[in-house]
């Protein structure tokens, strides 16, 4: 399945760290293999939050991850018609024991150059990710530019994140009704004593409280996110948290990850469904 984490508003709503949180947790959890990616270049992307600074270091190497690993490599490998399982075995960085992957990217690339190529070959691209994993969580840009758009189009569910601010949440479910029937919801770094607090935000625009979640804040998440330690943070304090703060974040962040999945568990419930009536439709011998 594929889970986009979108937002529309830009560095206020912990896209990459609520993605980061929710699909490591459900991996921690055994809710089957994730890989990680983005479509976007970003100072503090994925990798600067899930890899110490020595391993980011070696990711920014020039022309090291455009030629030989990474997503540039896979995109340019799917377009050459080379085999896009050992593609990605070779480019996708193991975490969490191998029950989760980080598939890079490469710091010198031109973001059109790259969202021509994506555009080229994402089909392919999704459907190895696909085979590859169960779950392909992608840190989807703001911009609706060509790889993005894609993203969202294909996506089997999109996973808004949003922030405690009117103005912000108005601009959404004014203007992006196109998602609004495949998405869940997130409230990023959230904070229970603002005015739209998240009971405001599901009664003012009508969300399902099976479909909303909450990711706290918390001082000790963004430190280990500092120093490229935020899977430790989170595998540190599953079973049993350290403090009242970090029990409240886990908790909280623990039902969040668990409704991502039983929404992603209902859409492969209907796409099979879909799936099978279609082969009914098409086959007349089926029956």
């Amino acid at each position: 399945m594929k889970i986009a984490f979108w937002s529309n508003v830009r560095g206020r709503s912990g896209v990459t760290t609520n993605m980061v949180c929710i699909s490591a947790l459900a991996a921690i959890a055994g809710a089957g293999k994730a890989v990680l990616l983005e479509n976007h270049y970003s100072c503090k992307g994925i990798a600067s939050i899930i890899l110490p600074f020595g391993q980011v270091e070696q990711l920014k190497e020039s022309g090291r991850y455009y030629n030989r690993d990474g997503i540039e490599y896979v995109l340019k490998g799917l377009y050459s018609g080379k085999n896009g399982e050992e593609l990605l075995r070779h480019a996708a960085i193991p975490l969490l024991y191998t029950s989760m992957y980080y598939l890079p990217q490469s710091y010198i690339v031109n973001k059109e150059v790259f969202n021509y190529e994506f555009s080229l070959v994402y089909k392919k691209l999704f459907y190895n990710l696909e085979t590859f994993s169960d779950n392909v969580f992608i840190d989807t840009e703001r911009n609706e530019n060509l790889s993005s758009s894609a993203i969202l189009a294909e996506a089997d569910l999109v996973v808004v994140n949003l922030v405690q601010d009117k103005a912000a949440l108005r601009e959404f479910f004014d203007n992006y009704s196109s998602i609004q029937e495949k998405s869940v919801y997130l409230i990023g770094a959230y904070q229970p004593e603002l005015l739209f607090n998240y009971r405001r935000i599901c009664y003012e625009y009508h969300i399902p409280k099976d479909r909303t979640g909450i990711i706290p804040y918390n001082i000790e998440l963004s430190e280990a996110m500092s120093e490229g330690r935020i899977l430790q943070f989170l595998n540190r304090n599953y079973e049993k948290a350290s403090g009242r703060d970090n029990d409240y974040f886990m908790r909280y962040c623990k039902k969040s990850s668990m409704m991502v999945r039983k929404n992603l568990i209902n859409l492969r419930k209907i796409k099979k469904e879909r799936e099978a009536k279609s082969y009914i439709n098409f086959n007349p011998y089926a029956l």
